[in-house]
C-alpha cells in the first residue's frame, strides 16, 4: 500500500475543510505595574511611579504620604528594585498589622500596604 492509499483510505479521499469558527484570538494582559513587565527597575523609576497619577488612582494617597511611604519602605533595598523584594516587602507589612496595636498604626501599615499593592499590580 502506497502513502497515497493510506491518506485516502484515512480521510475518506475528500479534502479537509478549515472550522468555520475560529476562537477569538487571545488578548494579552496589559501590565498594570509599576515594574512594567521588566524583571528589576532603578529606584528612580519607583519614585516616578508614586509621583504619577497611576499611583494616585489605585491608592488615593496624597503625595506627600506616598513619598514618605515609599522611603521607608525603599531603604533597605539596593540601587535596583525586584518583584520579589516588593512581594517581601508586603508579607512583612502584612504580618506587621497584625502585630499593631493601635488603630492609626494600623492605618498607616494598610496604607503602605495598599501602595506596595498598587506598585506590584495587585488588588
Amino acid at each position: 500500500m502506497t502513502l497515497q492509499e493510506k491518506k485516502q483510505s484515512l480521510d475518506g479521499g475528500r479534502m479537509r475543510e478549515k472550522p468555520e469558527k475560529m476562537p477569538p484570538p487571545k488578548e494579552e494582559k496589559k501590565d498594570i505595574s509599576g515594574f512594567e513587565g521588566k524583571p528589576y527597575i532603578p529606584q528612580e523609576k519607583g519614585r516616578e511611579w508614586i509621583k504619577s497619577n497611576e499611583a494616585f488612582r489605585t491608592t488615593g494617597l496624597p503625595v506627600e504620604k506616598r513619598i514618605k511611604y515609599w522611603g521607608e519602605l525603599s531603604k533597605d533595598t539596593g540601587y535596583y528594585l525586584e518583584p520579589r523584594e516588593a512581594e517581601k516587602k508586603l508579607k512583612e507589612l502584612s504580618m506587621k498589622r497584625f502585630e499593631a496595636k493601635t488603630d492609626a498604626e494600623k492605618k498607616e501599615i494598610g496604607e503602605k500596604v495598599k501602595l506596595l499593592k498598587g506598585f506590584l499590580g495587585k488588588k
